[in-house]
C-alpha cells in the first residue's frame, strides 16, 4: 500500500464520517459547526418546490460536502462530490472494507445511516442518508 493510498483511505474515512455526522443536524448547526470552511448557502425554488442546500468546501480542494434539508430544516441527506473522480475507487474500497453492502437496496449499511453511489447528469457522488 502506497502513502497516497493510506492518505486517500484516511481522507475517505474523514469525509464519510462528516457526511454521516451532518445528518439530522439543523441548517444553523451545520453552518456553525463548519464555520471555518468556505461554504455556499443556497435556496433553490422551482415550480413551488423550495429546497435549502449548504455546500461545504474543504481547504485541500479534494471534495465538497453538500447538505439538503427537509421541511423542518433538518439535514436529510448529504452528498460527497469528489473533485477528482480518479479517487472514486478509494471510497468504494474503503466502504467495502468497513461496511456491509446491501445488494438488494444498492447501498452500504452504516450505524444509523446508509451510503449509496448516485449519478447525476454530469457527476458521480456518494449520498449519505437515513
Amino acid at each position: 500500500m502506497t502513502i497516497q493510498e493510506i492518505t486517500s483511505n484516511e481522507y475517505c474515512a474523514i469525509l464519510i464520517n462528516c457526511a454521516h455526522l451532518v445528518l439530522r443536524l439543523s441548517h444553523d448547526k451545520i453552518k456553525e459547526d463548519y464555520s471555518d470552511n468556505p461554504m455556499y448557502v443556497k435556496e433553490y425554488i422551482a415550480k413551488e418546490v423550495k429546497e435549502n442546500i449548504i455546500d461545504i468546501l474543504f481547504d485541500d480542494e479534494r471534495a465538497t460536502l453538500s447538505c439538503t434539508f427537509d421541511e423542518n430544516n433538518t439535514c436529510n441527506a448529504s452528498y460527497i462530490f469528489l473533485d477528482n473522480l480518479d479517487e472514486l475507487g478509494y471510497y468504494i474500497t474503503y466502504l467495502n472494507d468497513k461496511y456491509e453492502y446491501d445488494y438488494i437496496r444498492n447501498r452500504w449499511v452504516l450505524p444509523d445511516s446508509f451510503v449509496s453511489i448516485e449519478k447525476t447528469e454530469d457527476d458521480i457522488c456518494f449520498k449519505s442518508f437515513y
